[in-house]
């Protein structure tokens, strides 16, 4: 812009140089023309009527003029002398001021003359009757107005050198004064922070104010996508799912937390465990939808790859949960199948052999009690799967079950059992403990409790049942039985998992048992820990929390 200015300011004043140049030049040519007439008129009145009008007198009065050409013509505008030599007897009544005169009695022209060959500025006047009316010329040499003006040209010359240094220093002052303002108010404007900035200027206020009003659109732009870019990275960081988006290996450009922890890279950083593995490679190189599962830190995830264009993205869910439902439904099936083969087969063989005829008739009783033990133990197996899909499925609504009472009247019923194996019990229940649950659920519970404490209890042990009340309830059913292993604590709430490995419907029961306990602890809320040590016995503990509404 400085420069721009000073090209302006210089381009407006060169042109006004030569017009005034130009100007001046016209009134000093016409200045000079009114002058030199003026003064040829001055010149005309030195002349002497008593001289001949000759050529002798001619030169002399051109010398007393200082060399000014005077020509004597007579009445028609010929020739009679001239100062400058005989220039013929060739009438010279067309030129301006000599046909002026002839009208008017004087003349005045400036022209070139033909006959000298320069500019001239001519006065011509006619004489009295001694000259026989004949006409007096008097010419100087002029410059034109061109000369003139060509004259000027050096005068022009220094006041464009004036100029040029004037100009720099005009642009100078005029940018400093003009755009130090606006240099200001853009300073100002950038070192604001988006805060509104004022303006002492009247002139600057709208720009000031269009300013403010940019800056605070900009400011509330960068904010919503700061926000936006906030809200991204908080949902990619809070998601249980791990994602990245990258355009080979080496080349990440997305990442959050939950993939970064698992693939044990940051953003800008290259997956190496990629390039490690054959099939997660051969995927990249195919670009092909695929997915892999993989084990870390002991628990599954499934990778899915999909390659939107120039990139490939990654989707890690951890499916733990949904492969271990998988591998518990299989087991399931295997387990359901095998418990009801055995009693099956028993039954099957027993009667086969019965209907042949084939069996002595004092062996047939004990085959129909193995049949009716064998039918049982079948009919036990269904029923507790049946009881375990209710629970499942159970939506009915809670009421207050006093535990106490419960826990009293079934107990009883195990007194067969107990005595069997010489298991000494012992009961510690207060009374008025009430808890909101169904009545058949706490049957299961307590039930399923107890019988595992008399089933896996050795022979001449003790079971202690306590209940307490207060806030939160406690029930604690503890044998001094075999015990569980590290391995079976973990394991031991599955489905038809059972300490007793055996299925030949002797001790060992069906492993559903305790996965009704847990299930129904769960669904109500409930804690269930279990202490135990191997060989020496086990304690389940449940505390009935109050659920939360």
């Amino acid at each position: 812009m400085r420069k721009r200015i000073l090209l302006v300011s210089l381009s407006a004043t060169i042109i006004g140089i030569l017009l005034f140049t130009l100007l001046v030049s016209n009134i000093f040519y016409r200045d000079i023309v009114r002058r030199t007439n003026e003064q040829l008129k001055t010149y005309a009145g030195f002349f002497d009527p008593s001289q001949p009008f000759g050529e002798e007198y001619a030169e002399a009065f051109s010398a007393r003029l200082g060399g000014a050409r005077v020509t004597f013509m007579d009445a028609q505008a010929a020739i009679v002398a001239d100062s400058f030599g005989d220039l013929g007897e060739a009438s010279r009544s067309d030129r301006a001021e000599v046909e002026a005169a002839l009208l008017e009695g004087e003349g005045f022209a400036v022209r070139r003359s033909d006959t000298v060959g320069k500019n001239m500025m001519y006065y011509c006047v006619r004489l009295g009757e001694a000259q026989g009316g004949g006409l007096l010329r008097i010419g100087v040499e002029a410059s034109s107005q061109t000369g003139v003006f060509i004259g000027a040209l050096p005068t022009m010359a220094w006041f464009l050198l004036l100029d040029i240094l004037f100009c720099l220093i005009f642009a100078w002052i005029a940018t400093n004064a003009v755009l130090r303002p606006v240099e200001q108010l853009t300073r100002a404007v950038a070192l604001s922070g988006g805060k509104p900035v004022a303006c002492k200027y009247s002139e600057l206020q709208p720009l000031a104010k269009m300013m403010n009003e940019m800056t605070g659109e900009i400011a509330e732009k960068v904010a919503r996508v700061e926000e936006d870019r906030r809200m991204e990275k908080l949902i990619l960081d809070s998601m249980e799912h791990g994602i990245v988006i990258f355009r080979d290996p080496s080349d990440v450009l997305l990442i959050n937390k939950t993939a970064a922890r698992l693939l044990r890279c940051e953003q800008g950083d290259p997956i190496e465990s990629f390039a490690a593995d054959p099939e997660i490679a051969a995927i990249l190189a195919a670009c092909e939808p695929s997915s892999v599962y993989r084990k870390i830190e002991g628990r599954d995830y499934n990778f899915r790859f999909t390659f939107p264009p120039e990139s490939c993205v990654l989707l890690i869910t951890d499916v733990t949960e949904s492969m271990a439902a998988m591998r518990s439904k299989n087991d399931f099936i295997a387990n359901v199948t095998h418990e009801m083969n055995t009693p099956l087969t028993s039954i099957k063989g027993f009667a086969e052999l019965i209907g042949a005829g084939s069996v002595p008739p004092e062996r047939v009783q004990g085959m129909a009690r193995t049949i009716i033990k064998q039918s049982d133990r079948l009919a036990n197996l269904i029923r507790s799967i049946i009881n375990l899909s209710a629970i499942e499925s159970d939506e009915l609504p809670d009421y207050e079950v006093n535990v106490s009472e419960l826990a009293a009247e079934l107990i009883g019923g195990f007194e067969p059992k107990l005595r069997k194996k010489d298991i000494a019990l012992k009961m510690d229940i207060e009374a008025g403990v009430k808890v909101m649950t169904r009545r058949e659920r706490m049957v299961e519970i307590l039930n399923n409790l107890i019988s595992n404490g008399i089933r896996y209890n050795k022979e001449g042990g003790v079971l202690e049942v306590s209940l307490s009340g207060g806030a939160a309830p406690r029930l604690t059913v503890r044998d001094t039985g075999i015990g569980l292993s590290e391995e079976d604590k973990e394991r031991i709430f599955e489905r038809f998992y059972t300490v007793d490995k055996s299925h030949n419907g002797g001790g060992g029961g069906f492993g559903l048992g305790l996965a009704i306990v847990k299930k129904l602890c769960k669904r109500a809320g409930w804690k269930l820990e279990v202490e135990s040590t191997l060989g020496e016995g086990t304690a389940f503990t449940i505390e009935f929390c109050p659920k939360r509404g």
